[in-house]
C-alpha cells in the first residue's frame, strides 16, 4: 500500500462517520480499509488506468475530471495532485459540494509539495490544521467550506491560440492536461516535422493532451478521420473543448496506454509521456513503442517526439524496420517509423 494511503489508515479512528468520498486515489486496497466498519466509500479518479484496476476490485469508482459526489459524504479525502492549480480546482469542487459540516482531508508526499498546501487550503476553508506527519507524508483537516455551491470548471480552462501553416487554431486546456496553456518546446517540434509530410486517412493523436497535434494535423487535412486517445479525463474533456472551439469532430477515447484501443491507423502521432505523478515512468512509452505497431494499417507510420535522453530511438528500431530521424535539437529528437516487424 502506496504511503500516502498508510497515513490515511493510521488515523482512520479520526474519521468522522458516514460516507466517504475518496479523490485521486491510489490503485490499491485502501478503500476496503476504509469500509471495513460499514461506510460507504465513493472513489473519483482522473486516470483510466487507475479506474480500470479499481473497477476490477470492485471499488465504487468513477472516472471523471472533477468529482461530483456531493453532501452525502461527512469528508472528501484528497490525495494531492502534482500540479498545485489542478488541487486549486478539486478544492473548489470539493468545497462547492460539500455539507457546511463536512470535513476535507488532504494528504500527499512532502517532496510533492504538500507542505505548502495550507494556503491553498485557506483559500476555500475557514479552519485548517495539520493532523499527523508520518512516512514522508502530512496530512491535513480543513472545515466550514466557503463558496458553497459555486464551482464552475468554464472558471479554470484557458484558451490560447496557435498558428502553423497559415491556419488560426483554438486550444482549449485545463489544469493537469500536459503543458496546460501553452505549446511546449516538444510538441512545437514535432508539429514542424508535420508540415513537411503529406498526412492523411485515419490518425490517431496518442498521450493527446489538449489536443495540439492532432487537432493541427486535422486542420491541414480536413477529410482525415481523428481519434484522440488519454488515460486523462481532464485531457479527454479539453480535447473535445478544442475541438468544439475549431468546429471539427473526432472520437475521444479514455485509454491506459492502448488497453481501450480498436481498428488501424495510417498514422499515430505522439509525444508520449514519461512521468505518472511527481515520478519518472517510462512503462507507458515502452508499452505503447512496443504494442502500436499492431494499430497501425499496413503502409502506416508512427511519428513520435521525445526527450533526447530518453532510449526510445533504440526501442523504436527493436520494433520497426525503417527508422528515420526527422528533427534533432539540443533537448528534443523527431522519428518517423514504419514497418513494424
Amino acid at each position: 500500500m502506496e504511503n500516502v494511503s498508510q497515513v490515511i489508515l493510521r488515523n482512520q479512528a479520526r474519521l468522522p462517520p458516514g460516507d466517504l468520498i475518496l479523490v485521486n486515489p491510489e490503485a490499491d486496497e485502501l478503500f476496503r480499509s476504509l469500509s471495513a466498519d460499514g461506510r460507504k466509500v465513493h472513489l473519483s479518479t482522473g486516470s483510466h488506468g487507475i479506474f480500470r484496476r479499481l473497477e476490477k476490485m470492485g471499488a465504487d469508482v468513477r472516472f471523471e475530471a472533477v468529482p461530483t459526489a456531493g453532501e452525502d459524504a461527512n469528508c472528501n479525502v484528497l490525495i494531492l495532485p502534482r500540479e498545485k492549480e489542478r488541487l486549486d480546482m478539486l478544492l473548489q469542487a470539493a468545497a462547492a459540494g460539500m455539507s457546511g459540516t463536512g470535513r476535507l482531508w488532504l494528504v500527499g508526499e512532502n517532496r510533492a509539495g504538500i507542505k505548502s498546501s495550507p494556503r491553498l487550503l485557506e483559500r476555500h476553508f475557514e479552519q485548517v490544521e495539520k493532523l499527523d506527519s508520518a512516512r514522508h507524508c502530512s496530512l491535513f483537516e480543513a472545515r466550514m467550506p466557503l463558496n458553497r455551491g459555486l464551482f464552475d470548471l468554464d472558471r479554470y480552462a484557458t484558451t490560447w491560440r496557435l498558428e502553423t501553416a497559415g491556419a488560426d487554431t483554438r486550444l482549449v486546456s485545463l489544469p493537469g492536461v500536459f503543458a496546460h496553456g501553452r505549446l511546449d518546446a516538444g510538441t512545437a517540434l514535432l508539429l514542424e516535422s508535420m508540415q513537411a509530410l503529406r498526412l492523411s486517412g485515419d490518425i490517431l493523436d496518442f498521450a493527446s493532451g489538449c489536443g495540439v497535434v492532432g487537432i493541427t494535423a486535422l486542420r491541414n487535412c480536413p477529410n482525415a478521420r481523428l481519434t484522440l486517445l488519454d488515460d486523462s479525463a481532464l485531457a479527454i474533456e479539453a480535447g473535445k473543448r478544442s475541438l468544439s472551439a475549431n468546429s471539427l469532430q473526432a472520437v475521444s477515447l479514455a485509454s491506459n496506454g492502448l488497453a481501450e484501443l480498436d481498428g488501424r491507423f495510417d498514422w499515430i502521432l505522439s509525444n508520449p509521456p514519461f512521468h505518472r505523478g511527481i515520478r519518472d515512468d517510462l512503462d507507458i512509452a515502452a508499452e505503447f513503442f512496443c504494442r502500436a505497431g499492431t494499430f497501425l494499417k499496413e503502409k502506416g507510420r508512427i511519428l513520435v517526439v521525445f526527450n533526447r535522453h530518453l532510449p526510445y530511438e533504440g526501442w523504436l528500431r527493436k520494433q520497426f524496420n525503417n527508422v528515420n530521424r526527422l528533427a534533432d535539437t539540443r533537448e528534443f529528437t523527431v522519428i518517423e517509423a514504419n514497418k513494424a516487424k
